[in-house]
């Protein structure tokens, strides 16, 4: 078993979580300029906002191509079709732009455009009308991201709080569509308080700036041990899927927040968000863990920031493919 391939498996009772709390984007392609008038607070590929806030560049709420956006949204929406012809169902983790939550500490040059405030809910639409299961993270994190920090302030990846918060509401959106498991969830801990180093924005600084930028406090659980081994090990009979890139890496603990939610396995296959959506999906549905066990449900990870991001973009590098390819791939591989 790869490091990005493991499983979430045996655990306890459902817990309530979140009750008083406590990667990269699409690489390079299309990043467009900044505002001429903010080129002073970007370095290589950060913004510097206020109060020691980075932001990835290509995190372009100043600039959204709305026509790009939903020709992505359908060819997702024809895999979400694929998938449901197939009898595996599509949960969508769309993990909502780190710039709009936090746009309060964006340098004062750069606002958020309409069309970007828009474009989540556009998303939503377009893929809910095939039968997608997405829950509204956006607004979910709109109202807790000021009482609980839900991203990293140098880093573009989320904190292990906002993985909970979208764990646990996509538990809830999974939670009617699939049937009682005969296995249990995985127990997680109360939170404990822990140091993120120099989050890999900072990289992009000059040298003479990275020194103001240091570890960052943060909360998370740890994922319980269970007869001296741990809770996170195989489970063949897991029915759920989570299929991501480096936000769902198990030190955010997304995956056992799923399972612990939702009271079962929950399996993942995770690669770097430079391999793109669609080849992490390809190379998912092409494996002996799909192969053993076809899931019920596959919670798809996309990032708003993706949108535009088709199959074709060169910001996914070799993994590039054409659209056509890209779906006929997929029902080729379901359908085996």
């Amino acid at each position: 078993m790869s490091a990005n391939t493991d499983r979430a498996a045996t655990g306890t009772s459902r817990r309530s979580l979140l009750g008083a709390l406590g990667s990269t984007g699409l690489a390079t392609a299309g990043l467009g300029a900044v505002p001429r008038q903010a080129e002073a607070q970007t370095a290589g590929l950060a913004v510097i906002g206020k109060e020691g806030w980075l932001f990835p560049v290509w995190d372009k709420v100043w600039d959204v191509d709305s026509n790009l956006v939903r020709q992505t949204s359908q060819v997702i929406a024809q895999a979400i079709d694929i998938l449901k012809a197939a009898g595996i169902g599509t949960a969508i983790t769309l993990i909502p732009s780190k710039a709009r939550i936090y746009r309060q500490y964006l340098p004062a040059e750069i606002r958020v455009s309409a069309e970007a405030d828009r474009r989540y809910a556009g998303i939503m639409n377009d893929l809910r009308r095939p039968g997608a299961i997405l829950p509204d993270l956006d607004a979910a994190f709109r109202a807790r991201a000021a009482g609980v920090q839900l991203f990293f302030k140098s880093d573009t990846h989320w904190t292990p709080m906002g993985a909970e918060l979208a764990a646990v509401e996509v538990a809830k959106a999974i939670g009617p569509t699939v049937p009682s498991s005969t296995r249990p969830g995985t127990q997680v801990s109360t939170l404990s308080n822990k140091m993120h180093p120099r989050g890999d924005l900072v990289r992009n600084l000059p040298e003479a700036q990275r020194a103001s930028y240091g570890p960052e406090p943060y909360q998370v659980r740890e994922v319980v041990q269970a007869g001296g081994q741990a809770a996170l090990i195989a489970d063949d009979t897991t029915d759920v899927t989570v299929v991501g890139n480096s936000y769902m890496e198990p030190r955010y603990l997304f995956q056992p927040i799923l399972s612990n939610q939702l009271s079962r396995p929950v399996s993942l296959f995770w690669k770097p968000n430079n391999v793109g959506p669609y080849a992490t999906m390809l190379q998912y549905v092409a494996s002996a863990g799909f192969k053993q066990q076809r899931p019920k449900v596959i919670a798809w990870t996309h990032l708003e920031v993706d949108f535009p991001g088709l199959p074709s973009s060169s910001g996914w590098g070799q993994n590039a493919m054409a659209p056509e390819k890209f779906l006929a791939d997929l029902r080729r591989a379901v359908a085996a």
